[in-house]
């Protein structure tokens, strides 16, 4: 009996004490003036025209070209080739050991070094001389093979040009075409120890590329593509004209079906397959081919120079800009308004923002 007695005194003090507590949070603590509000965290982004870095250029200057990370640019000047550090607000000379006419230049997809290539006059000899030059160092190195003889193209017509150098960081080759005067070319390739060698001479020979994780480079012959030290053409299921957009780091190339003058679709695929495995896009109008950008990681952007914008296929994602289109870089798009060069990032930085107001 005493027990029963015990459990229900305490089961009443528990109820008391219970009652109580609800009491002091409805009408005290809930009561006052205190209004609390909790916003869900989320990530905010910005719109792409408000991430902008602008770099302030001499007026005068003449071939742009812009590393792929947008640190440095190289231009000529007054005929001689300068690289403007925007990090560092500071321009650096080209000072090879060799002096000679700047007849082209052109960035390496990784890091901040470029290809350049000079035309020398020497001893009534005349050739083309390719040299590596490092941006951040300032530094110019020799091309050399491996007995330590520099590389040089002998020109053989005054008439003759550098079109194009394609490369590949992975497996440390290039190509060099030129252009001869009666319109065929020659294409020259450097292998890892810089050996030199004619792989086709006089030749209708239109873009090429270098697939990231192979040695031989994929070249436009008439209206196909073919594979250097392949037999046969590739097989690209187009219906016009095969034209080569590019490639990326995970070892895709990139044609266009041109029909008209203009691309119609992408189509892009691995060459290291026996089978070829296609991937398509389709565009929602034609386009030139020079106004179609493959970017190193694989983005494909398209500029609208009419409408002055430029976007990206795989996000959908449009960047508008004003004054002169220049070229991508890593981040997006740079493009020229008087004397500045101005970059706009394709993905903008998010910020995260919590908010938490007590009132």
């Amino acid at each position: 009996m005493k027990n029963l007695v015990r459990i229900v005194v305490w089961t009443l003090v528990a109820l008391v004490i219970q009652q109580s507590t609800f009491w002091y949070l409805e009408n005290v603590y809930l009561a006052t003036d205190y209004e609390i509000k909790a916003e869900v965290v989320e990530e905010k982004e910005e719109k792409p025209q408000e991430e902008k870095e602008e770099i302030q250029i001499k007026s005068g200057i003449e071939n742009l070209s812009v590393s792929h990370d947008g640190r440095f640019v190289a231009y000529m000047d007054n005929g001689e080739l300068k690289i403007f550090d925007s990090k560092e607000n500071k321009e650096n000379d080209f000072t090879p050991e060799h002096k000679g006419q700047v007849v082209f230049y052109k960035w390496l997809t990784e890091g901040n070094s470029m290809i350049v290539i000079q035309k020398i006059k020497e001893k009534g000899d005349v050739y083309y001389e390719p040299v590596s030059y490092n941006a951040k160092k300032s530094s110019v190195t020799s091309i050399v093979d491996f007995n330590y003889n520099e590389v040089r193209i002998p020109v053989d017509n005054d008439e003759d040009k550098v079109e194009n150098v394609e490369f590949s960081t992975a497996t440390n080759v290039f190509y060099i075409k030129i252009k001869k005067r009666n319109e065929k070319s020659d294409l020259y390739s450097l292998n890892v120890m810089n050996q030199m060698a004619l792989v086709r001479e006089n030749k209708n020979i239109g873009d090429i590329i270098v697939p990231t994780t192979n040695a031989n480079c994929v070249m436009e012959m008439g209206d196909f593509v073919t594979i250097l030290n392949s037999p046969d053409n590739i097989e690209v299921p187009a219906n016009g004209k095969v034209r080569i957009l590019g490639t990326d780091i995970n070892d895709y190339v990139y044609f266009g079906d041109e029909i008209d003058g203009k691309i119609t679709k992408i189509y892009y695929t691995t060459l290291n397959n026996e089978t070829l495995k296609w991937n398509v896009l389709s565009l929602s109008k034609a386009v030139l081919k020079d106004d179609i950008f493959i970017d190193y990681s694989g983005k494909i952007y398209i500029n609208d120079s009419d409408e002055k914008a430029v976007t990206e296929l795989t996000t959908r994602k449009t960047i508008s800009y004003e004054g002169e289109f220049v070229q991508i870089y890593s981040e997006g798009i740079i493009y020229k308004s008087g004397n500045k060069l101005i970059k706009i990032q394709l993905e903008p930085k998010k910020t995260s923002e919590h908010n938490e107001k007590i009132s």
